[in-house]
């Protein structure tokens, strides 16, 4: 009996910061009726919150009345920090969030991600400085949440990521343990998708928190997408929800790293537009390279980014078309290629015609590249919203 109240009180906790992240600025008595707990139980856990660093209170701003004004609660973002990750194919970028999803830390770096073990290893140290620089400011920290670009199965499990040439890797394992040998053995670990977990930087912390259904687009080496559809991120029967750069354009197109042959991604990715600028498959420009060359006005990226992005808009149509979302947004590194995203949004209005239905905001995300590793802290975050207070779980495809 007592662990079913102790499983009832976290669960009565987060719901009340979940109230608070969701209408910041809500009073003690607001927070009873929306919740349905008692004056006495919200009084109780709102301070046991504000001790621990999730909510703050403030005096309203209000004057003029008699007897002492309410205080006003909302996410506390200066005592607690999520680490969050993304595992690119050439780079790994670590940061450390606020609960209100503001970056206090920031790395990235080029890595070879042929040997598994050693990127892994390169990735905890990543994370160990910022694990250090988050406790050195007195931060309290509730795990860390990566970002991969495959297939994840429960158990952090990374079924197959074909852009990274790794297959049935218990990533999730080997970064623990590489935690542990950085002395950091405490973080548990959330794995994700890498688009899912860009999915939920919008949908955890966007600057519109009421949008319930999304699609979140993220352009790379491969094309995924993350999909939020009445505040459930989508995930799929087996973590393979949201491929679409598998969706097959051409059937009888190029060769796919897949095995099949025109994919989204022969057409939508890094190594497309590379092929387009250079007339070879290898070696792929790097994406310092490209923006050094946009940065001279290069006029055969500049081609390559607008074909490569009609090709984006026709995939974006017909997401729309299947899916209804109130929000698409458009992530990762090829999004920073002038023309690109303006091509797939020409196209999809062309393709969506006079339809009212299927028109829909498209837009750039606001974090850049940070997209990812800032939304695999937010998964973490997420998880410990919807499930209480307890370890985050060890994947989220």
């Amino acid at each position: 009996m007592s662990g079913d109240q102790s499983l009832l009180k976290r669960l009565n906790r987060m719901a009340i910061v979940r109230q608070i992240k969701s209408r910041p600025g809500m009073a003690r008595g607001e927070l009873a009726r929306v919740t349905g707990l008692a004056d006495s139980t919200i009084s109780v856990l709102v301070n046991e919150l504000i001790e621990e660093g999730w909510i703050k209170a403030t005096e309203s701003a209000g004057g003029g009345g008699v007897g002492r004004r309410p205080k006003l609660l909302a996410l506390d973002p200066d005592r607690i920090a999520i680490l969050g990750a993304e595992v690119g194919v050439d780079y790994l970028n670590v940061v450390a969030c606020s609960l209100r999803g503001q970056v206090l830390f920031s790395r990235m770096g080029d890595y070879q991600h042929g040997a598994v073990e050693r990127s892994v290893g390169d990735l905890a140290r990543l994370l160990a400085e910022a694990r250090h620089t988050m406790t050195a400011a007195g931060r309290r920290l509730l795990g860390v949440g990566v970002g991969v670009p495959g297939m994840v199965a429960p158990g952090g499990l990374l079924r197959l990521a074909p852009a990274l040439g790794w297959r049935e890797v218990a990533f999730g394992d080997l970064l623990t343990e590489a935690l542990h040998e950085a002395r950091r053995p405490d973080l548990p670990v959330t794995l994700l998708n890498d688009a899912n977990a860009a999915a939920l930087s919008e949908y955890v912390f966007g600057a519109s928190l009421t949008v319930r259904s999304l699609i979140f687009l993220s352009l790379g080496y491969g094309l995924g997408a993350g999909i939020v559809l009445d505040d459930q991120l989508q995930v799929g029967r087996d973590g393979g929800s949201g491929e679409v750069g598998h969706v097959i354009l051409r059937p009888d197109g190029a060769p796919c790293a897949c095995g099949r042959r025109g994919c989204a991604e022969t057409l939508i990715s890094q190594k497309e537009v590379s092929r387009l600028m250079t007339g070879r498959d290898l070696p792929v420009l790097h994406i310092g390279e490209l923006l050094d060359r946009q940065e001279r006005h290069d006029l055969a990226l500049a081609r390559a980014a607008r074909e490569v992005g009609a090709h984006l808009g026709l995939v974006l149509h017909n997401l729309v078309v299947t899916i209804n979302p109130e929000l698409v947004v458009l992530g990762g590194p090829l999004s920073r290629l002038d023309g690109l995203v303006e091509a797939a949004q020409e196209a999809l209005q062309r393709y969506a015609g006079a339809s009212p239905n299927h028109q829909v905001l498209a837009r750039v995300s606001r974090l850049g590249l940070d997209a990812c590793a800032v939304g695999a802290a937010g998964g973490v975050l997420n998880q410990l919203l919807q499930r209480g207070e307890t370890a985050p779980a060890r994947a989220l495809a």
